[in-house]
């Protein structure tokens, strides 16, 4: 855009320019021309009054001309602020929080999110292959701060689901697998606490049908992240303990999206990921606890 003002600007130059050569050469001409024009007092007034007359014309034509153009401009200006605008509308914040000295401040800080959800939440899960090292209280990477905060977490999630058990579709969560959908939802698989916590939304699922929809998919985006009311976002940034093989998180993103740029690009991510999804009905499995998504 700043490239075509420049060239606006060049082109207004160069016009006023020609303007004064053509007024230079054509000068001398005219007064040749006009001459016979002002041989008399009347007909000096008369054409001076025609001459004032069109000059004022030009003038009006030309001003209009000009605000024409220069409304143009500013269109296109303020077109670009509001591009502008829209793309610094998306805030983030990074909470760096390793899980060995942390005070669980990334689970606070989610917990908070959650707990006013009022629309929905999508939530994109996926686990590492089977036979990854698993966290031991021998080789503990997590301090009891962030254990607590992250068991207040798990918790205010359900909380929340139960609260709007009357909702449709509030709670939407695909679980990714390596070895595919027909992967087993065990608590060695995902872990005590995703174990518990899936069975308890299951069951709640059971009396509300609507509320919540838990699915198993293949693996197709290595990333955990949330989506909360279509406008925050919560972004976990995975790692592994390089000394014991342990994963954890090493911190959080934290996305305010309140033009939705960024959230409609997520949203591809988990609809792409639900096309292949098969809907879990009950846990522990049996061959019949999960459906094939439409």
């Amino acid at each position: 855009m700043l490239a075509k003002l420049k060239r606006s600007a060049r082109i207004e130059v160069l016009i006023a320019i020609s303007s004064i050569v053509f007024g230079i050469l054509i000068g001398p001409i005219l007064e040749a021309i006009s001459s016979p024009f002002f041989d008399t007092p009347a007909r000096a007034t008369l054409s001076g009054i025609l001459g004032l007359a069109l000059l004022i014309i030009i003038a009006i034509v030309t001003l209009g001309i000009f605000a024409n153009r220069q409304e143009k401009n500013l269109v296109e200006i303020s077109d670009e602020l509001a591009s502008i605008n829209r793309r610094l509308g998306l805030t983030v914040q990074f909470v760096h929080s390793p899980p060995n000295h942390s005070t669980g401040e990334v689970y606070k800080i989610s917990r908070g999110i959650i707990e006013k959800a009022e629309k929905e939440i999508l939530h994109l899960y996926y686990l590492r292959p089977q036979g990854s090292v698993e966290p031991t209280p021998k080789h503990s990477v997590e301090t009891e701060a962030y254990q607590s905060e992250r068991e207040k977490y798990t918790q205010a999630i359900l909380d929340v689901v139960r609260r709007h058990k009357d909702d449709k579709f509030f709670y939407r969560r695909i679980f990714q697998f390596p070895e595919g959908e027909t992967a087993k939802f065990t608590e060695d698989r995902v872990g005590k606490r995703w174990f518990e916590h899936t069975k308890a939304v299951l069951e709640l699922a059971e009396a509300n049908p609507d509320v919540a929809v838990i699915k198993k998919a293949p693996l197709f985006l290595q990333q955990n992240f949330f989506i909360v009311d279509q406008r925050y976002v919560i972004w976990g940034i995975d790692a592994l303990d390089p000394e014991y093989g342990v994963p954890y998180y090493e911190g959080t993103l934290f996305f305010d999206d309140p033009h939705k740029e960024f959230i409609h690009y997520l949203q591809g991510y988990f609809l792409k990921v639900d096309a292949r999804a098969v809907i879990m009905k009950k846990l522990p499995e049996s061959g019949q606890d999960t459906v094939a998504t439409p």
